[in-house]
């Protein structure tokens, strides 16, 4: 047993179903029941009871949960008390080009960043620990971090030098749990021919050349060849955890 076993406990125990605490930390459903067996036969005890609905905590399991959510509130202050100036923070490309050129809150001389695709950024804030976090996607198991919910500004763009054909184009990330992605196709996905791709940095520059548009940052008018294609602004959501 060890603390990523207890996040896991924590966020099954709130959630009440395998199925969405899967979806929530990135993990395959069989890998949470597998490692839920493995913390009850370590603890010698059912933790919960199975049912069609979903699982019931046993009066052990009540108990398990206090103290596995005191032993994380634990573990994060005891880390607070040894860390210095220095942080670690996991994050996304798109947010940390947004506060690199916006917020600047984040000293990429100093701090170590990890950088990952928002539908991998539960799984590694399991796998490692983090003084920060910040990602698109609400995190529900990392309860012993203060959440604060912000926005960003973002518009679709387009080159200065496109013309009304390549507005038909749309390009989108590939990763399904991006709201940029989620937006546009909620908007387009009849009406335009939508194009994937695997990061941002290649959105922007096939955007740059005129290829066609894309809902991005509203800052990227500043740093790069790129203007609204319409004035709009679509608020996008992200947490920040500390």
């Amino acid at each position: 047993m060890n603390f990523n076993d207890l996040a896991i406990f924590v966020d099954i125990y709130e959630t009440g179903s395998l199925n969405q605490s899967a979806m929530h930390l990135g993990y395959a459903q069989s890998n949470l029941t597998a490692r839920l067996k493995k913390l009850e036969l370590d603890m010698a005890t059912r933790l919960f009871i199975r049912r069609y609905n979903g699982l019931t905590p046993t009066k052990n399991g009540d108990q398990f949960y206090l103290f596995a959510k005191e032993a994380i509130q634990n573990l994060a202050t005891i880390k607070q008390t040894f860390h210095t100036d220095k942080k670690t923070i996991l994050i996304s490309e798109l947010l940390l080009n947004d506060d690199i050129n916006n917020l600047q809150t984040i000293d990429i001389t100093k701090d170590t960043i990890t950088i990952k695709k928002t539908r991998d950024i539960a799984s590694a804030s399991l796998k490692n620990s983090f003084d920060r976090i910040i990602s698109f996607l609400r995190l529900k198991h990392v309860s012993d971090m203060v959440e604060t919910r912000k926005t960003i500004d973002a518009y679709y763009l387009a080159s200065p030098l496109i013309d009304a054909t390549q507005c038909a184009y749309c390009f989108v990330n590939r990763d399904e749990t991006c709201p940029f992605r989620q937006q546009t196709l909620a908007e387009f996905a009849e009406d335009k021919v939508v194009i994937e791709l695997d990061s941002f940095e290649n959105i922007i520059t096939c955007i740059e050349s005129g290829q066609g548009i894309a809902l991005l940052p509203g800052y990227l008018t500043e740093t790069k060849k790129l203007q609204k294609w319409e004035e709009t602004s679509r608020p996008i959501t992200y947490y920040s955890y500390e």
